[in-house]
């Protein structure tokens, strides 16, 4: 009897999680947003008892719920002092050629989503690609897509540049997160930034008009102002020391002497952001709450697929388990389950169930580097199609929003298997080889 049950729980947990991506890939046709398909996944599995109430609570990973939180309250109050459109503003400025343009949106960008998580850069560069296409004569798209593929190349080499990352961060094991990550990361990364840019120049050569001239002065004159100098320095100096916290608590549990997590870090930076700032309501109001409420909605499903042996049933049968003894092999198998399945279940919810097949195979915070590639293979696995990240949809749509039209499933695919297949290169190199 106990057999039969978890048999239909498996099956039930599979039409649960094809409801929900059903209604994530028809999300305009049916009108539902992504974080609200997956919260309906979650009631499902809830309802349909492949999980009970107490093990989805459990199954929430508060660190993840606190960090994010915190974060977004800081970039929240970043974003309503006009400090990050001045940045990406006085960034742009200087781009006088079509080379240069292409190369801010692509490093300049994926330099900013490293230290401020992708989705927010994602969201903060379309207005600029609107305008700066309008003036520069661009096709918007080619403008998109390198500001897509920038800030999830840049987005790889920190714990904090993306939500995949900060589940690996928090679930590994790994001793000294954000160090590890830079110390491991932030060359390869760097070095895939220009080739991505060097293949976006190649690819478009045509499309970039040689006779482009973007006005600083005319571009600062409409957009480069902070809205609320006060808050500026307040956001301004609570980023610089949340990002020292990261480092200098990392040191500190290293040494044995206290224990700051990333999420704490991240709290105290947005706790002393509400306590110095007057516009709390209006900063509070700013967040993301839907990004909040996907990821609530996302460890309830993915712990239900893997608690009810769905995941097993559904992927791993059909792919070889990573072996921790053997770098090279583990290495190759996570690159191509991260690149495959991200393209089915998107990198976040990937990781977020990959973890476990991770853990339940032996993998420590020992295992470094394979930690490390699962990181890299997820995050560029998004520059395969447009299913492969959170950050593409959030781009379409806001452009979409904006009366743009934004890039297609095939073009973003076209230049996307180039770019992806010499990222994976390059961190395979990096991590594995050298």
């Amino acid at each position: 009897m106990n057999t039969l049950l978890h048999y239909m729980q498996e099956y039930i947990a599979l039409g649960v999680f094809a409801v929900v991506y059903t209604l994530i890939i028809g999300r305009r046709r049916f009108g539902v947003p992504i974080w609200a398909a997956m919260l309906i996944g979650a009631a499902l599995m809830i309802g349909l008892q492949v999980i009970g109430v107490e093990a989805a609570f459990m199954s929430v990973n508060l660190d993840v719920i606190a960090f994010l939180f915190g974060m977004f309250s800081i970039v929240s109050a970043l974003d309503r002092a006009g400090v990050l459109r001045r940045v990406a503003i006085r960034m742009l400025a200087v781009a006088k050629t079509p080379d240069r343009l292409l190369m801010a949106f692509v490093v300049g960008m994926g330099l900013l989503a490293a230290f401020l998580v992708n989705d927010t850069i994602a969201l903060l560069g379309i207005p600029l690609v609107v305008y700066v296409a309008r003036h520069a004569g661009i096709r918007p798209v080619v403008l998109l897509i390198a500001l897509a593929f920038g800030i999830t190349v840049g987005s790889v080499m920190t714990p904090v540049g993306n939500p995949q990352n900060l589940l690996i961060a928090i679930e590994s094991g790994i001793l000294m997160p954000f160090t590890t990550f830079l110390v491991q990361l932030a060359a390869p990364t760097i070095v895939n930034l220009f080739m991505t840019y060097a293949i976006l120049k190649v690819y478009y050569r045509k499309e970039i008009k040689l006779n482009y001239q973007l006005s600083a002065i005319e571009l600062a004159e409409n957009t480069d102002r902070v809205y609320s100098p006060r808050l500026a320095k307040i956001s301004i100096a609570v980023l610089v020391a949340t990002i020292a916290g990261f480092i200098v608590s990392e040191a500190l549990h290293f040494l044995g002497i206290v224990e700051f997590s990333l999420s704490t870090v991240a709290m105290l930076g947005s706790a002393a952001i509400y306590a110095v700032s007057d516009q709390r309501r209006e900063i509070m109001k700013s967040v993301d709450y839907s990004v909040l409420v996907f990821f609530g909605g996302m460890f309830v499903v993915t712990s239900a697929l893997w608690s009810s042996g769905a995941v097993s049933l559904l992927f791993m049968n059909y792919i070889p388990t990573p072996d921790p003894a053997d770098p090279v092999q583990s290495a190759t198998v996570i690159s191509a389950a991260s690149i495959g399945i991200s393209q089915v279940l998107s990198n976040v919810p990937f990781v977020a169930l990959y973890n476990f097949v991770m853990t339940d195979s032996g993998f420590t915070g020992q295992h470094v580097d394979q930690w490390m590639m699962l990181a890299a293979a997820s995050t560029i696995a998004g520059n395969l199609t447009i299913l492969g990240a959170a950050s593409n949809i959030i781009i379409i749509e806001a452009a979409e929003s904006r009366g743009v039209t934004a890039f297609s499933f095939l073009e973003f695919f076209k230049v996307g298997s180039i770019v992806t297949a010499a990222n994976l290169a390059v961190y395979y190199v990096f991590i594995v080889l050298i």
